[in-house]
């Protein structure tokens, strides 16, 4: 689990004094198993997405998203909508900088490790800046000062955070039927049936099911139609089915972000499209199984992942 560290906070966690609490070990004394955390306002976590790799302070849930503000460490930097929390206040051992005025939603999905948990009166203070209102910094914090020049060498700049937040709000979320925004047959006419018949290799009734959403396709049928229809292979396999919303929500919890990068280089494709083949896959498995009306997504996911083979035991988590 070492890995779910940023490189700049394992480097903190070598020089400061108690750097036990940012390793691996200390993580899960604080936290226990890492993978069962359920994110809660005050938390800081890790969000990644693509390329980018961002500390957040989470403030408030907002249905499949996080209303986070970025965190910034090494060097803090600041400005004057920002909170400073003294090292005595944080893991880091080191002045600490919440960027209340960069505050951005981010889908759930983006949540990939905790890192800290602080008291409720900087989130608090947070929400308050955000709406305009004016609020006394907590003990051991103080508000930021304005920044002198944006270009400074080393010091995170508004539009560097804003950024990376950019890429983190523009995450896809799981796809769910009254989202899909592929016509899988509008796009087949455009080549005519008998090229979708060939390119999937099946009969032509089972093409017709899949253009008519009746079927959904493997992973591999996905990317063939993503590359007769030049669109990415994730949109095809969200448009040739639905997922149910509460599914969706439990597709895109952190306790499964280091199974779908598993799954992902498995499957030799993305962790969208790794999402995709479990939810699938377990709403496949449900309709098999009689029980109540709401299914327990969560063990049933569970469930499908334990049927998968070499997943578990695959190369550790980058």
């Amino acid at each position: 689990m070492t890995s779910e560290v940023p490189d700049r906070v394992r480097r903190l966690a070598s020089a400061v004094r108690a750097p036990r609490g940012l390793t691996s070990e200390g993580l899960r004394e604080r936290f226990g198993d890492l993978e069962q955390v359920e994110p809660a306002p005050g938390q800081v976590w890790r969000a990644r997405w693509d390329e980018v790799s961002r500390l957040v302070l989470l403030l408030s849930a907002e249905e499949r998203w996080w209303r986070v503000a970025p965190v910034s460490i090494e060097p803090t930097g600041e400005d004057e909508r920002s909170l400073v929390l003294e090292g005595t206040r944080t893991v880091f051992g080191v002045e600490v900088t919440v960027w209340a005025g960069l505050t951005r939603s981010i889908p759930t999905g983006t949540l990939s490790c905790v890192i800290d948990e602080w008291d409720q009166d900087v989130p608090a203070w947070c929400r308050d800046t955000v709406i305009g209102r004016e609020a006394p910094p907590p003990p051991g914090t103080r508000r930021g000062q304005p920044i002198a020049d944006l270009w400074a060498t080393g010091s995170p700049t508004r539009g560097t955070l804003a950024d990376e937040l950019e890429v983190l709000a523009e995450a896809p979320l799981v796809p769910t039927v009254a989202t899909s925004t592929v016509d899988l047959r509008a796009a087949a006419k455009t080549v005519g049936l008998r090229a979708v018949v060939e390119t999937l290799d099946v009969a032509q009734p089972e093409a017709m099911a899949i253009l008519s959403r009746k079927q959904r396709v493997t992973v591999a049928q996905a990317k063939a139609l993503g590359s007769l229809f030049n669109l990415p292979a994730e949109d095809i396999a969200a448009a040739s089915g639905s997922l149910p919303v509460d599914l969706a929500v439990e597709l895109e919890q952190p306790r499964w972000r280091r199974t779908w990068r598993r799954l992902a280089r498995q499957l030799g494709g993305t962790e969208v499209m790794a999402r995709l083949t479990a939810g699938f896959g377990t709403l496949g498995m449900a309709y098999r199984q009689t029980g109540t009306s709401t299914p327990d997504w969560r063990a049933r996911l569970g469930q499908w992942l334990s049927m998968q083979p070499d997943l578990e035991s695959g190369p550790p988590d980058e």
